[in-house]
C-alpha cells in the first residue's frame, strides 16, 4: 500500500495511488444495526418542497491526518439526506480505504443518522490523473435488502465519502469533477442492492445532500468554556435558516442563545453559516432548522448534543 501524498501537484502526470485490504471472513451483516430502515419514508409536501432547493457539491478541503470524513444517512421531513461526520478512523495505508473501511464497519456517533452498509471481505481503491477514484469491494458489502430509494443513497454515501476522503488528502481536485467507479469482486456491472446498476464512474449527486447539517460542534463533542464556534451549511430558505442553543437544567433545558444563521457572510461559502456565543459549563443541545415565511413549522432540523468543560 502507497501512504498518501499531501500535494496536488502529482495531478499533472498520471498516477495511480492503489491500495488493497483483505479483511478476512466476517459475518454478512456486522455494522448494521437491528431496526435499520430497508425502505424510504413516505414523501410529504415538505420533503418535496426542500428536496428543490440548490446545496453545493464542493469538494472538502484539505484536513489534518487524524480525521476521516464519514457520510452516513438520516431521516428528516419524510426523506432521507446524507449528512458527514469526521471521525478518528484506523489508518490502513491510504486515507480513501481507511474511510471506506470504517464507513463499511461502523454506525455513526450522531444516533439520529444511519448506516445500511455491511462488512465486506476485501476492500481495494485507486486514483487516476482524471479524478477518478475506483473502490473494489467484495460482494458481501451489498447484504442488505433495500428499496431503491435507500439503494441510491447508500451508493451516494459511498461516492461522497470516497470523494471527501481524497479531497481531505490532497489527492484530488475540483477539475475534472471528481466521480468514483464501484467494482464488485474486480468486475463492473453488478446490481447493488438489487437496483443501482454499477457500469461506469458515479459523481456526487447534490438533491441527496442534507439541505442542513451542523458540522461543528459534532455530536458527543467535549469543548471549552467560553466563545464556542458553530459552523455547518444549509440551503436558502424563504423564512431563513433559525438557531436555537439550550442547556440543561435537572431534567428541563433552557434556552441560552438564539438566532437567525447568515449564510455565506465574509469568506464563507454560499451555503455555509458561522457563529460565536459564549458558553458556561454545561451538557447542551444546538439546533437549526429552516423555515417558511407563513410558517413556524421546523424544516430539516438538525441538532448536536455537546458538553462545555
Amino acid at each position: 500500500m502507497i501512504a498518501a501524498p499531501t500535494s496536488r501537484r502529482m495531478r499533472g502526470r498520471m498516477v495511480m495511488l492503489v491500495a488493497v485490504l483483505s479483511l478476512g471472513t466476517v459475518a454478512a451483516c456486522v455494522g448494521t444495526p437491528e431496526g435499520a430502515p430497508t425502505s424510504m419514508p413516505a414523501a410529504t409536501d415538505v420533503s418535496s418542497s426542500v428536496a428543490g432547493r440548490s446545496s453545493s457539491a464542493a469538494l472538502e478541503s484539505l484536513s489534518g491526518p487524524h480525521l476521516s470524513p464519514i457520510y452516513w444517512l438520516g431521516e428528516r421531513d419524510s426523506t432521507v439526506y446524507l449528512y458527514r461526520e469526521y471521525l478518528a478512523a484506523e489508518d490502513q495505508g491510504d486515507p480513501v480505504t481507511t474511510a471506506i473501511k470504517y464507513l463499511t464497519e461502523h454506525q455513526p456517533d450522531d444516533p439520529d443518522y444511519f448506516n445500511l452498509w455491511s462488512k465486506p471481505t476485501r476492500i481495494g481503491t485507486s486514483i487516476d490523473a482524471n479524478n477518478v477514484i475506483t473502490v473494489d469491494l467484495s460482494a458481501d458489502a451489498f447484504s442488505r435488502k433495500l428499496d431503491e430509494g435507500l439503494a441510491q443513497r447508500a451508493i451516494q454515501q459511498l461516492v461522497y465519502t470516497a470523494t471527501a476522503a481524497a479531497s481531505a488528502a490532497g489527492l484530488i481536485g475540483q477539475d475534472p469533477p471528481a466521480s468514483v467507479n464501484i467494482l464488485v469482486d474486480g468486475h463492473s456491472g453488478f446490481n447493488a442492492f438489487g437496483h443501482v446498476e454499477l457500469t461506469g464512474p458515479i459523481r456526487r449527486n447534490t438533491r441527496f445532500r442534507a439541505p442542513i447539517w451542523i458540522i461543528d460542534p459534532q455530536e458527543g463533542a467535549k469543548v471549552p468554556a467560553g466563545k464556542l464556534k458553530v459552523q455547518g451549511t444549509s440551503v436558502a430558505f424563504p423564512g431563513g435558516t433559525q438557531w436555537e442553543l439550550m442547556r440543561a437544567e435537572g431534567k428541563e433545558e433552557v434556552r441560552v442563545d438564539s438566532g437567525t444563521m447568515k449564510l455565506g457572510e465574509g469568506d464563507l461559502a454560499d451555503n455555509t453559516f458561522a457563529l460565536t456565543t459564549d458558553v458556561e459549563k454545561g451538557d447542551y443541545t444546538l439546533a437549526v432548522w429552516g423555515s417558511k415565511d407563513d410558517s413556524t413549522a421546523r424544516q430539516s432540523e438538525d441538532s448536536t448534543t455537546f458538553t462545555v468543560k
